[in-house]
């Protein structure tokens, strides 16, 4: 199989050498070719196609929103955002970049101890996110809604890597004001759960907000779950946030642990998703969420920045269904309204 190739966009000449060896030091991923600036992260892409952009925001000519923009105008690549901007207020920016077509975003790093993290976390991201186009085996699943109408609590959603832009077009779906509490584990780095609320929260005109110990899920609202803190419910929707029970399977929030406290309450009022990402979290939760009657939807394959989560989801028979995260969205408005009926 040939080698994932990357082109690195960054006006630091040492963040360039230092991504690249941190790149090319991963067995599969060679990189193609590197630029300093905007225009020229556009015009290299064009010319080399790589299979993955990491991109920097802040760079001359235009940024790297503009930048991401034109790419996905001009030639559809994965882009992977490495960015400096990590304080709160400046946040919102980099979700930008996500809704322009970016599928997943990493702070850059400050100290050592910070790029050996990316180091192990980045050539993952990139490997799976540049192999989008290999066939899969398994079935990508019904894509026929449930009709009908359904009495639903909590919505439960789970996603990884190019998550952020799916579940914003899943909720967008959902309409106003939605007759139903949402409870999201999305994978993120540490310290962008905070800019994904806000970011949210600005796109929907909802009550989005990290997820606090003790609060009830009210209809209408959308917590997040915090970094480090697994987020359960209980039978009355209180969230609990659970800091001590070590990660499972290297999640924490897992979406394991989101979905199987569910099974404590009514689940058969439960409408559990999994959206775009990496490996398998929330397929084994899901698959005991729909034996227990909870509705049961995986994000397809054609949409998903890394069909890893939801495929995983359909090989093992949890998810009744699989649809485009706005299909997903207008799927359970139509239950809730009892469409159809």
């Amino acid at each position: 199989m040939s080698p994932v190739s990357v082109l690195i966009v960054d006006d630091s000449t040492t963040v360039r050498a230092v991504l690249r060896r941190v790149l090319e030091s991963s067995h599969g991923i060679a990189v193609v070719g590197e630029a300093a600036d905007g225009n020229q992260g556009v015009a290299e892409t064009l010319r080399l196609q790589p299979d993955v952009v990491i991109m920097d925001l802040d760079l001359p000519g235009i940024d790297g929103y503009t930048a991401t923009a034109q790419i996905m105008a001009r030639r559809p690549t994965p882009i992977v955002v490495v960015t400096s901007r990590v304080k709160r207020d400046e946040m919102r920016g980099a979700f930008e970049a996500l809704k322009r077509g970016a599928v997943a975003v990493f702070p850059k790093p400050e100290v050592p101890e910070q790029w050996a993290e990316l180091g192990r976390q980045l050539p993952e991201t990139v490997r799976q996110v540049g192999s989008k186009s290999a066939a899969a085996s398994a079935s990508d699943g019904s894509a026929v809604a449930p009709a009908g109408r359904r009495r639903m609590r909590v919505l439960a959603i789970g996603a990884s890597t190019g998550g952020p832009g799916a579940v914003c077009a899943l909720l967008k779906g959902l309409g106003r004001n939605p007759p139903i509490g949402i409870a999201i584990v999305q994978h993120i780095a540490a310290g962008f759960e905070g800019g994904f609320a806000d970011w949210l929260g600005h796109e929907l005109d909802l009550d989005v907000g990290i997820a606090s110990d003790g609060e009830v899920l009210r209809a209408g609202t959308v917590r997040i779950a915090e970094a480090n803190r697994h987020l359960l419910l209980d039978a009355a929707l209180r969230q609990r946030l659970d800091g001590a029970t070590p990660p499972l399977r290297g999640h924490r929030p897992s979406v394991n642990v989101l979905f199987k406290s569910l099974l404590g309450g009514a689940p058969e009022e439960v409408a559990a998703v999994l959206l775009t990402g990496m490996g398998d979290d929330g397929a084994e939760g899901m698959l005991s969420l729909r034996h227990a009657g909870a509705l049961t939807i995986a994000q397809n394959q054609a949409s998903c920045a890394v069909y890893g989560m939801p495929r995983a989801a359909l090989e093992s028979g949890a998810a009744d269904v699989a649809a485009s995260p706005p299909e997903i969205g207008r799927m359970i408005a139509n239950l809730l309204r009892g469409a159809g009926s």
